[in-house]
Protein backbone atom coordinates (compact mmCIF):
# COMPACT_ATOMS: atom_id res chain seq x y z
CA UNK A 1 0.00 0.00 0.00
CA UNK A 2 1.11 3.42 -0.86
CA UNK A 3 1.80 6.00 1.47
CA UNK A 4 -0.52 9.00 1.97
CA UNK A 5 0.83 12.67 2.06
CA UNK A 6 -1.70 15.32 4.15
CA UNK A 7 -3.82 17.30 2.11
CA UNK A 8 -1.74 19.56 -0.41
CA UNK A 9 -1.84 23.31 0.55
CA UNK A 10 -0.35 26.04 -1.11
CA UNK A 11 2.69 27.77 0.47
CA UNK A 12 2.82 31.69 0.70
CA UNK A 13 6.00 33.15 -0.91
CA UNK A 14 8.25 34.37 1.49
CA UNK A 15 8.63 38.46 1.30
CA UNK A 16 12.45 39.86 1.21
CA UNK A 17 12.45 40.50 5.13
CA UNK A 18 11.84 36.72 6.23
CA UNK A 19 15.31 35.52 3.97
CA UNK A 20 18.10 34.90 5.54
CA UNK A 21 19.74 36.41 2.93
CA UNK A 22 19.21 40.24 1.39
CA UNK A 23 20.07 38.69 -1.73
CA UNK A 24 18.72 35.12 -1.36
CA UNK A 25 16.94 33.14 -3.57
CA UNK A 26 14.67 29.85 -2.31
CA UNK A 27 11.38 28.31 -3.87
CA UNK A 28 8.59 26.59 -1.84
CA UNK A 29 8.02 22.46 -2.95
CA UNK A 30 6.74 19.70 -0.67
CA UNK A 31 9.33 16.95 -0.10
CA UNK A 32 8.35 13.84 -2.72
CA UNK A 33 8.01 10.43 -2.09
CA UNK A 34 11.04 10.08 -4.33
CA UNK A 35 13.13 11.90 -2.01
CA UNK A 36 12.53 9.79 1.16
CA UNK A 37 14.64 6.84 2.44
CA UNK A 38 12.89 3.94 4.47
CA UNK A 39 12.37 5.93 7.27
CA UNK A 40 9.96 8.07 5.64
CA UNK A 41 12.82 11.22 5.68
CA UNK A 42 14.58 13.45 2.74
CA UNK A 43 17.69 11.78 2.15
CA UNK A 44 21.23 13.33 2.08
CA UNK A 45 21.21 13.02 -1.33
CA UNK A 46 17.88 14.70 -2.09
CA UNK A 47 19.02 17.63 -0.28
CA UNK A 48 21.90 17.87 -2.06
CA UNK A 49 19.92 17.60 -5.44
CA UNK A 50 17.45 20.14 -4.04
CA UNK A 51 20.55 22.61 -3.28
CA UNK A 52 21.95 22.37 -6.86
CA UNK A 53 18.56 22.95 -8.35
CA UNK A 54 18.05 25.95 -6.03
CA UNK A 55 21.26 27.02 -7.68
CA UNK A 56 20.44 26.38 -11.43
CA UNK A 57 17.13 28.38 -10.81
CA UNK A 58 18.44 31.09 -9.36
CA UNK A 59 20.82 31.63 -12.68
CA UNK A 60 18.50 31.17 -14.82
CA UNK A 61 15.97 33.46 -13.45
CA UNK A 62 19.22 36.18 -13.35
CA UNK A 63 19.95 35.07 -17.28
CA UNK A 64 22.97 33.35 -15.96
CA UNK A 65 21.54 29.80 -17.19
CA UNK A 66 23.65 26.60 -18.29
CA UNK A 67 22.77 27.52 -22.02
CA UNK A 68 24.66 31.29 -21.61
CA UNK A 69 27.24 29.88 -19.88
CA UNK A 70 28.07 27.11 -22.62
CA UNK A 71 27.63 29.49 -24.85
CA UNK A 72 30.50 31.11 -23.28
CA UNK A 73 32.36 28.25 -22.67
CA UNK A 74 32.06 29.06 -19.08
CA UNK A 75 31.18 26.83 -15.65
CA UNK A 76 30.70 26.69 -12.20
CA UNK A 77 31.95 23.52 -10.90
CA UNK A 78 31.62 22.30 -7.18
CA UNK A 79 35.12 22.33 -5.22
CA UNK A 80 33.46 21.82 -1.25
CA UNK A 81 30.53 21.11 0.55
CA UNK A 82 30.17 21.47 4.13
CA UNK A 83 26.05 20.76 5.07
CA UNK A 84 24.92 20.46 9.07
CA UNK A 85 21.49 19.14 9.05
CA UNK A 86 19.73 19.90 12.15
CA UNK A 87 16.23 18.06 11.31
CA UNK A 88 15.72 15.60 8.02
CA UNK A 89 12.45 16.81 6.86
CA UNK A 90 9.66 14.09 6.40
CA UNK A 91 7.52 13.00 3.26
CA UNK A 92 4.94 15.64 1.79
CA UNK A 93 6.02 18.31 4.48
CA UNK A 94 6.19 21.69 3.10
CA UNK A 95 9.41 23.32 2.91
CA UNK A 96 11.70 25.95 1.19
CA UNK A 97 15.05 25.85 -0.72
CA UNK A 98 17.15 28.69 -0.60
CA UNK A 99 20.53 29.82 -1.68
CA UNK A 100 22.62 33.26 -1.51
CA UNK A 101 26.17 34.12 -3.09
CA UNK A 102 28.46 34.76 0.09
CA UNK A 103 31.53 36.20 -1.93
CA UNK A 104 33.58 36.08 -4.72
CA UNK A 105 37.24 35.99 -4.98
CA UNK A 106 39.69 35.33 -8.13
CA UNK A 107 38.30 32.10 -9.74
CA UNK A 108 36.16 31.20 -6.54
CA UNK A 109 32.37 31.97 -5.57
CA UNK A 110 31.08 30.85 -2.31
CA UNK A 111 27.41 30.01 -1.83
CA UNK A 112 25.24 29.27 1.64
CA UNK A 113 22.24 27.27 1.49
CA UNK A 114 19.45 26.19 3.04
CA UNK A 115 16.38 24.44 3.85
CA UNK A 116 13.15 26.07 5.96
CA UNK A 117 10.05 24.26 7.67
CA UNK A 118 6.97 25.79 7.36
CA UNK A 119 7.47 28.00 10.48
CA UNK A 120 10.07 29.39 9.02
CA UNK A 121 13.52 27.85 10.86
CA UNK A 122 16.34 26.79 9.07
CA UNK A 123 16.42 22.94 9.50
CA UNK A 124 19.55 22.54 6.76
CA UNK A 125 21.88 24.78 6.30
CA UNK A 126 25.71 24.60 3.98
CA UNK A 127 28.46 26.35 2.51
CA UNK A 128 30.56 25.37 -0.50
CA UNK A 129 32.90 26.68 -2.43
CA UNK A 130 32.76 26.77 -6.83
CA UNK A 131 35.99 27.35 -8.77
CA UNK A 132 34.81 29.22 -12.49
CA UNK A 133 35.81 27.16 -15.19
CA UNK A 134 37.14 27.86 -19.17
CA UNK A 135 35.87 24.82 -20.82
CA UNK A 136 37.71 25.03 -23.64
CA UNK A 137 41.37 25.31 -22.01
CA UNK A 138 39.80 23.29 -19.24
CA UNK A 139 41.44 25.30 -16.38
CA UNK A 140 40.03 28.41 -13.76
CA UNK A 141 39.43 31.68 -15.08
CA UNK A 142 38.47 34.95 -13.14
CA UNK A 143 34.57 35.67 -13.94
CA UNK A 144 33.61 38.66 -15.09
CA UNK A 145 31.65 41.23 -13.57
CA UNK A 146 28.53 39.97 -15.48
CA UNK A 147 29.19 36.58 -14.20
CA UNK A 148 28.81 37.66 -10.69
CA UNK A 149 27.39 40.88 -9.76
CA UNK A 150 23.95 39.66 -10.72
CA UNK A 151 23.70 37.47 -7.18
CA UNK A 152 24.92 39.65 -5.11
CA UNK A 153 26.64 38.87 -1.60
CA UNK A 154 25.67 38.19 1.71
CA UNK A 155 27.48 36.94 5.05
CA UNK A 156 27.66 32.88 4.96
CA UNK A 157 26.08 30.49 7.52
CA UNK A 158 28.15 30.16 10.68
CA UNK A 159 28.74 26.58 10.73
CA UNK A 160 31.55 24.37 12.65
CA UNK A 161 35.30 25.40 11.55
CA UNK A 162 36.77 22.95 9.31
CA UNK A 163 39.57 22.76 6.91
CA UNK A 164 38.53 22.66 3.19
CA UNK A 165 41.03 19.89 2.77
CA UNK A 166 39.85 16.41 4.03
CA UNK A 167 42.67 14.46 4.87
CA UNK A 168 42.75 10.76 3.79
CA UNK A 169 43.33 8.19 6.85
CA UNK A 170 46.36 6.20 5.97
CA UNK A 171 44.44 3.13 7.48
CA UNK A 172 41.38 2.78 4.65
CA UNK A 173 39.15 -0.72 3.75
CA UNK A 174 39.00 -1.37 -0.43
CA UNK A 175 35.19 -1.60 -1.42
CA UNK A 176 33.75 -2.63 -4.62
CA UNK A 177 35.09 -0.40 -7.94
CA UNK A 178 32.70 0.70 -10.26
CA UNK A 179 32.65 2.29 -13.59
CA UNK A 180 31.13 5.44 -14.00
CA UNK A 181 28.18 4.79 -17.10
CA UNK A 182 25.92 7.48 -18.61
CA UNK A 183 23.23 8.01 -15.63
CA UNK A 184 25.92 9.44 -13.16
CA UNK A 185 26.96 11.99 -16.11
CA UNK A 186 25.50 15.78 -16.14
CA UNK A 187 25.51 18.09 -18.27
CA UNK A 188 29.39 18.85 -17.64
CA UNK A 189 30.33 15.60 -19.09
CA UNK A 190 31.46 14.85 -15.41
CA UNK A 191 29.80 12.82 -12.71
CA UNK A 192 27.03 14.92 -10.67
CA UNK A 193 28.33 16.23 -6.95
CA UNK A 194 25.74 14.24 -5.66
CA UNK A 195 26.12 11.05 -6.70
CA UNK A 196 29.96 10.78 -4.65
CA UNK A 197 28.17 11.43 -1.54
CA UNK A 198 25.89 9.09 -2.71
CA UNK A 199 28.37 6.65 -3.17
CA UNK A 200 29.96 7.22 0.19
CA UNK A 201 26.22 6.12 1.65
CA UNK A 202 26.62 3.12 0.25
CA UNK A 203 29.71 2.06 1.35
CA UNK A 204 28.22 1.79 5.24
CA UNK A 205 26.30 -1.70 5.73
CA UNK A 206 23.98 -1.05 8.83
CA UNK A 207 25.93 -3.08 11.16
CA UNK A 208 29.38 -1.17 10.31
CA UNK A 209 27.92 2.51 11.18
CA UNK A 210 29.32 4.29 13.86
CA UNK A 211 26.58 3.96 16.67
CA UNK A 212 26.65 8.00 17.03
CA UNK A 213 25.94 8.41 13.35
CA UNK A 214 23.34 5.50 13.69
CA UNK A 215 21.61 6.85 15.94
CA UNK A 216 21.01 10.23 14.87
CA UNK A 217 21.72 9.98 11.33
CA UNK A 218 24.45 11.48 9.39
CA UNK A 219 24.15 15.48 11.17
CA UNK A 220 27.27 17.03 9.55
CA UNK A 221 28.97 15.68 5.81
CA UNK A 222 31.93 17.39 4.20
CA UNK A 223 32.84 17.00 0.34
CA UNK A 224 36.32 18.21 -0.90
CA UNK A 225 36.09 17.64 -4.39
CA UNK A 226 39.39 16.90 -6.15
CA UNK A 227 38.99 16.40 -10.25
CA UNK A 228 36.24 15.27 -12.10
CA UNK A 229 35.54 11.41 -13.13
CA UNK A 230 33.92 11.43 -16.57
CA UNK A 231 32.04 8.69 -18.30
CA UNK A 232 34.02 5.17 -18.83
CA UNK A 233 36.43 6.36 -15.38
CA UNK A 234 36.56 3.44 -12.52
CA UNK A 235 35.85 4.63 -9.17
CA UNK A 236 37.37 2.58 -6.31
CA UNK A 237 35.80 3.60 -2.97
CA UNK A 238 37.89 3.53 -0.03
CA UNK A 239 36.78 3.38 3.78
CA UNK A 240 37.94 4.39 7.41
CA UNK A 241 35.45 3.93 9.67
CA UNK A 242 35.60 5.67 13.22
CA UNK A 243 34.10 6.17 16.04
CA UNK A 244 32.44 10.03 15.59
CA UNK A 245 33.26 9.88 11.48
CA UNK A 246 33.22 8.02 8.23
CA UNK A 247 35.78 9.02 5.77
CA UNK A 248 35.42 7.59 2.08
CA UNK A 249 37.97 8.52 -0.53
CA UNK A 250 36.71 7.35 -3.78
CA UNK A 251 39.91 7.62 -6.21
CA UNK A 252 41.03 5.76 -9.67
CA UNK A 253 42.74 2.56 -9.97
CA UNK A 254 45.93 4.07 -9.05
CA UNK A 255 44.60 5.50 -5.36
CA UNK A 256 44.12 9.49 -6.52
CA UNK A 257 41.21 10.17 -5.09
CA UNK A 258 38.30 12.11 -7.19
CA UNK A 259 36.57 13.18 -4.11
CA UNK A 260 36.89 12.67 -0.59
CA UNK A 261 33.83 12.58 1.69
CA UNK A 262 33.77 13.04 5.20
CA UNK A 263 30.63 11.98 7.47
CA UNK A 264 29.69 12.70 10.90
Amino acid sequence: MSPTCPEARPQTPATPTDLPAPNAFEYPCQVRYSEVGHRGLMTLPAIINAFQDCSIFQSEMLGLGAAWLKHEARAWVLVHWQIVVDRYPSLCEPIAVGTFATSFRGVQGMRSFYLRDESGRLIVRGNSAWAFMDLERGRPARPSTDHVEPYGTAEPFELPVESRHIPVPEQLEPGTPLTVGPSLIDTNEHVNNCHYVQMALEQLPLERIPGAVRERGVREVRVDYRRAAVLGDVIVPCVAIEPERVVTSLADENGAPYAVVELR
